[in-house]
């Protein structure tokens, strides 16, 4: 993306002309993810100073497409420069399948998280959960071990979460040459052991330190 001021805004987060607001926060986030400074993918591939552009152009584009009225006035001065079709335009969102959760309903998250606080009051699972938080280091294998009792899908903690599965994955094997920056990885592991009704605290603080043994 080194061109990047020939993209527009939809080219730089790379998501379409009729993505959802759900998509559009999500493509945000990825970007983040891979243009920040602390960044283990893109580390070496730009200067400070074009980071800096980069990641303002992401921040602009962001701000304009997930307001609905910017985002109109934005997408008429595309019809008017023929980037985009006039038709794309009108008949955004029609036909526009939403999965469950992306509605952002309390309600859903709800049953959602009352499933999962039931499943681990099941005495094996409580008992795998005690002794996972008890550990002084936790790997990415043994929240695995946890989900996977609980019964719970890596597409669930996605919508729940907003966490790629990409990054869920790096997450569970412990690649760390894909994780994000500590602050964000910090956040992902915080929200995942919520989900899983673990000690958020003990959690992060296990994997974190787990994750620097093995990067030595």
């Amino acid at each position: 993306m080194n061109n990047s001021e020939k993209l527009n805004y939809y080219e730089l987060l790379e998501v379409p002309v009729d993505a959802s607001f759900f998509e559009i926060r999500h493509a945000y986030r990825d970007a983040l993810l891979i243009y920040d400074e602390d960044s283990l993918s893109t580390y070496s591939l730009f200067p400070d100073e074009e980071r800096a552009v980069l990641l303002k152009r992401i921040e602009d584009a962001f701000n304009i497409l997930i307001d609905a009225t910017k985002r109109s006035e934005y997408d008429e001065q595309l019809v008017k420069s023929g980037k985009l079709k006039p038709s794309e335009r009108l008949t955004r969102y029609q036909d526009k399948s939403i999965p469950i959760f992306r509605t952002g309903s309390s309600a859903e998250k709800n049953i959602f998280f009352k499933k999962v606080q039931e499943k681990v009051k099941e005495s094996d699972i409580k008992s795998l959960a005690e002794e996972i938080i008890a550990k002084e280091l936790i790997s990415g294998q043994d929240l695995k071990k946890l989900r996977k009792a609980i019964g719970i899908e890596l597409e669930e903690i996605f919508e729940v979460a907003r966490i790629s599965i990409s990054m869920l994955k790096a997450i569970e094997n412990n690649k760390f040459h894909d994780l994000p920056s500590l602050v964000y990885l910090k956040n992902f592991l915080k929200s995942y052991a919520e989900i899983l009704h673990l000690d958020s605290e003990k959690a992060v603080d296990g994997y974190i330190i787990n994750l620097t043994l093995m990067q030595k």
